[in-house]
């Protein structure tokens, strides 16, 4: 325990420097209660999380898992994990699906993970929200889809987790699509929108790069300026297992540029993966004013993690 001590220490040092520089402000998760619901085994690749805004019946959110499982979203109750809908897309295999975001008309999930820095089938997909049925614990739908890719690739052969043009973290904003490249040598995210049309193929458009010190897992926005969970977060961790959220105020005027220096910004260092399980989705439970995370279930060596959502009290205030 000691030298796990000195060694977290040792990072948060290093890593507290580089944000100075960037005048972010760091927090401690010390000062923030910390609640955990354990998910079903079916959750056990979770890698997103976004609220459910239609439904208020409950508090709940949507999920789904990566990596060659079933082509399925779920919806989950957000005090119990209990499954409440699950619904299959008839239409769109899952190949790597990362990320899970939402407007007034539909649901948004992408179809983006490139580890390898390979793929040249890059998708995001969506759904029509007045094709759910709440009552049906079960249901078949086809999805559209968006293609896109980055035109600064030119290079399309990577050894594993080596890549800059891997991706999991996008949200809706403006009626455009936002993506965040994990960028797993520069650790650092670059922002990217396409819009929201399947015509055809989309040239995906660079808007800025932020040095987040860490690979982006996931992001969110809260784009109502009077709620108090207000603002855009981004989730991930560093090569020594590091978690972290990283926080910035909305901008002015609709602006498009996240990360100026103008921009308020806050770091909050969470703990390790470890122990908090692969956190890959973020969202906010505004009911409570809070900021939720998930953890897709983390086996390595003698570490385990079940599957999980943490939540603690907004830091954002």
């Amino acid at each position: 325990m000691k030298y796990l001590a000195i060694f977290l220490f040792l990072i948060l040092t290093k890593f507290t420097f580089a944000q100075q520089v960037q005048n972010i402000d760091t927090i401690s998760i010390d000062e923030y209660k910390m609640e955990s619901i354990y998910l079903p085994p079916v959750l056990n690749e979770i890698s997103t999380l976004e609220y459910e805004k239609e439904d208020q019946s409950m508090a709940s959110f949507w999920g789904l898992n990566d990596s060659d499982s079933k082509p399925e979203i779920y919806r989950f109750n957000a005090k119990t994990g209990e499954i409440i809908n699950t619904i299959f897309i008839s239409n769109a295999p899952n190949i790597d699906w990362e990320e899970i975001s939402s407007d007034d008309h539909r649901i948004y999930f992408a179809d983006f993970g490139n580890n390898l820095g390979k793929r040249k089938d890059l998708a995001i997909y969506f759904i029509e929200k007045t094709n759910i049925d709440y009552s049906k614990s079960y249901q078949q739908l086809k999805a559209e889809k968006i293609e896109f890719y980055y035109p600064e690739q030119e290079t399309f052969q990577f050894k594993n987790m080596t890549t800059n043009w891997d991706a999991e973290a996008f949200f809706v904003y403006d009626n455009q699509l936002h993506i965040f490249t994990k960028e797993w040598s520069n650790l650092a995210t670059t922002h990217y929108i396409i819009p929201i049309d399947t015509v055809k193929k989309h040239t995906a458009k660079k808007v800025e790069t932020f040095k987040t010190n860490y690979a982006v897992t996931a992001a969110f926005i809260d784009a109502d300026k009077n709620s108090p969970t207000k603002g855009i977060y981004l989730l991930g961790y560093t090569k020594e297992a590091l978690a972290f959220i990283s926080w910035f105020d909305l901008p002015e005027d609709n602006n498009q540029l996240f990360f100026t220096s103008q921009v308020k910004k806050i770091s909050l260092p969470l703990g390790f993966t470890t122990q908090l399980g692969q956190l890959e989705g973020i969202s906010v439970l505004p009911t409570e004013n809070k900021v939720c995370f998930s953890g897709e279930e983390f086996k390595y060596k003698d570490f385990y993690a079940k599957q999980v959502v943490h939540c603690v009290n907004n830091f954002t205030n």
